[in-house]
């Protein structure tokens, strides 16, 4: 049986392209980053803060505010849709004016900082 002869360059451009398909099959397809962007959290009134953030995807947001011994002061924690979001958080009253830590928990990961409300 006759073999197929190709030409030097003709192998070795079938062998590169083989391996470029190879090396691009490896590559990771480009994900967006999973993380919560806090851009604000302020009192509206007395008896409310408002939060706004923004996510990738939609999941569980919870938020506690710390206080000096690192003690809960305040939980919520809500459903919440992906992009830029704004939220009224309710039963602030028992939240007395100062500056606490915060501790944001969004799909696993906690996001910390300060703020002074």
């Amino acid at each position: 049986m006759d073999r197929l002869r190709l030409s030097i360059a003709f192998q070795a451009q079938i062998v590169a392209l083989w391996l470029g398909g190879a090396l691009w099959a490896q590559t990771p397809p480009l994900k967006k980053p999973n993380t919560f962007k806090l851009e604000a959290l302020t009192r509206e009134a007395e008896d409310a803060l408002r939060i706004r953030y923004e996510i990738p995807f939609d999941g569980m947001v919870e938020l506690r505010l710390l206080g000096p011994q690192d003690s809960v002061v305040y939980f919520f924690q809500w459903p919440s849709p992906q992009g830029k979001r704004e939220r009224r958080l309710p039963d602030a009253k028992k939240v007395p004016a100062g500056t606490y830590r915060y501790r944001i928990t969004y799909k696993g990961n906690d996001y910390t900082g300060q703020v002074t409300l």
